[in-house]
């Protein structure tokens, strides 16, 4: 399989989309590029016989290009739905017509890829398929897959350097005003505060009410920037 080809086609996909941070909105990509979305359930309501080819087609997902439909089935665990509709979306970018076993494999490995780059699999300090799976949303087998494929792509660096490709798939997720490779951004749920690269709900800040009433705070702890939203924070949740 041509791993420069699939990861090409997630980069552009990355770049029309404006993807900068993981997990990435499954729905919203397809809707993208003109799709519309329904479950099996939905399909079977609107249209019995088109929900009859698709059951007969895959038990997971269908995608109808001359439609512009991708139907899937709800009742799979979400990480497996995910998958799925990436590899619907493989499909599409990748231009494959007809039913063959190299377009499946190719539509997989864009799925892989496009949930977990290999590269923010690396930057993200996924330790093992667990983290993979927490922090993409994939299911355990898929993340386990990329897992054992990112450990190849990451000797394959070590070795050679990166590729062209890889270089490209860095260009588009470093970012000039952190100065480093990005995979997650996300505001804090307590604050609004943009976070980057956590895992975490919530900023440092925002975390203070695990602390304990009357603990003092020492705020040469924190970073300048950061001390008048804390003052107004302890002053919310501690009434000083």
């Amino acid at each position: 399989m041509d791993y420069n080809k699939i990861v090409t086609a997630t980069i552009e996909v990355f770049r029309k989309c404006d993807i900068h941070s993981f997990p990435i909105d499954c729905e919203a990509l397809l809707k993208h590029y003109g799709y519309r979305l329904f479950s099996y359930k939905e399909l079977r309501d609107r249209n019995p016989e088109l929900y009859s080819l698709s059951l007969g087609y895959s038990e997971d997902a269908f995608r109808s290009g001359a439609s512009k439909i991708v139907a899937y089935n709800s009742d799979r665990p979400r990480g497996r739905i995910r998958f799925s509709l990436m590899h619907e979306l493989g499909h599409h970018v990748l231009g494959h017509t007809g039913l063959s076993n190299q377009n499946e494999k190719e539509a997989n490995a864009f799925a892989s890829h496009i949930l977990a780059p290999r590269m923010a699999i690396h930057y993200s300090g996924c330790k093992n398929a667990n983290d993979v799976a927490r922090l993409f949303d994939m299911s355990f087998e898929a993340a386990d897959n990329a897992f054992i494929d990112y450990r190849r792509w990451h000797r394959n660096v070590v070795i050679y350097k990166m590729s062209t490709v890889d270089k490209a798939m860095y260009a588009h997720f470093y970012n000039k005003e952190q100065k480093c490779f990005v995979w997650s951004i996300h505001r804090c749920d307590f604050c609004g505060r943009i976070l980057y690269n956590s895992s975490e709900p919530r900023c440092t800040i925002c975390v203070l009410p695990s602390i304990p009433k009357k603990t003092h705070i020492y705020y040469h702890d924190f970073d300048e920037n950061d001390r008048i939203l804390q003052r107004q924070h302890l002053k919310w949740l501690y009434d000083f």
